[in-house]
């Protein structure tokens, strides 16, 4: 099914996106990736050319129009539409709200979600007329359950998912398939960002995913054209329960949540004193 088909994976330097991109290319297909940091790119592909020769990489930052539009075109230029594309790129914070200087509050939003609405603008002149392809959402479960500290990467994760839902419905016309992930934790350099390193570690933070899982999970969802995938299924049943029975629920993620920020300002007041 993947074999000799285009696939362009955003964030693709590492963690989830370069463990998919090997994924794919091991299935034969025809990897692109695309990153903001040269080095990491670089690097990315001369490690994933081992598996195979049929990877190229792009450099562009997603939360920059201009750069978005040229790597698009650079891409279609040379390959044509996508088959699938696998809007992968986002990061985050261990901040609140009230801690986030606005402009980090704004690349937040660009990265996560705005720069993906973007990327896939750019590519959906090409995929429609190329007859259809698969759409596929990183997202997380901050995106279906809302969590802080960080809320802003968890408001942008179910921005992604609702927009996806309305995407979905949008594309079906032109044989466009929409597939939304959304992983639990993943150990990856999203959490090398300092304000992950700098904090206590938490007892919830046992509980990871491996990023082969994921790449997996991802890589099925495509083949049974699945819309919703949640990494591990028990996380669907979590989400139900939640929003099912938020009377139960509710209170229990209201006392985590305040507990992870009461603990950031207690630290504040310690390292201020």
């Amino acid at each position: 099914m993947f074999s000799n088909k285009k696939v362009f994976i955003t964030g693709g330097s590492s963690g989830i996106g370069k463990q998919l991109a090997a994924d794919f290319l091991r299935l034969g297909s025809h990897v692109g990736i695309l990153s903001n940091d040269p080095l990491k790119l670089e690097s990315a592909r001369v490690d994933l050319s081992a598996i195979s020769p049929t990877v190229s990489a792009l450099t562009c930052d997603v939360s920059q129009l201009d750069q978005v539009k040229s790597a698009v075109a650079a891409y279609t230029e040379q390959y044509g539409a996508p088959d699938i594309l696998i809007n992968n790129a986002g990061y985050a914070v261990y901040r609140t709200f009230e801690e986030m200087p606005t402009d980090e509050i704004l690349r937040l939003l660009a990265v996560n979600l705005a720069g993906v609405c973007a990327l896939t603008r750019e590519f959906l002149p090409s995929m429609i007329q190329s007859g259809g392809g698969n759409i596929v959402l990183m997202a997380s479960i901050a995106g279906r359950i809302p969590m802080t500290p960080c809320g802003v990467y968890s408001a942008a994760k179910h921005g992604m998912v609702a927009w996806g839902t309305g995407l979905r419905a949008e594309l079906k016309r032109f044989n466009i398939r929409v597939h939304v992930i959304c992983p639990g934790r993943v150990e990856t350099d999203f959490f090398s960002h300092s304000s992950f390193v700098e904090r206590k570690p938490r007892v919830e933070a046992r509980w990871t995913v491996s990023m082969e899982a994921v790449s997996r999970a991802t890589i099925a969802a495509v083949r049974a054209n699945r819309f919703m995938t949640y990494v591990p299924k028990s996380q669907a049943l979590l989400v139900w329960l939640t929003n099912s029975l938020p009377f139960v629920f509710r209170p229990a993620l209201e006392r985590i949540m305040g507990t992870r920020v009461e603990e950031i300002y207690r630290n504040r007041t310690r390292s201020s004193t």
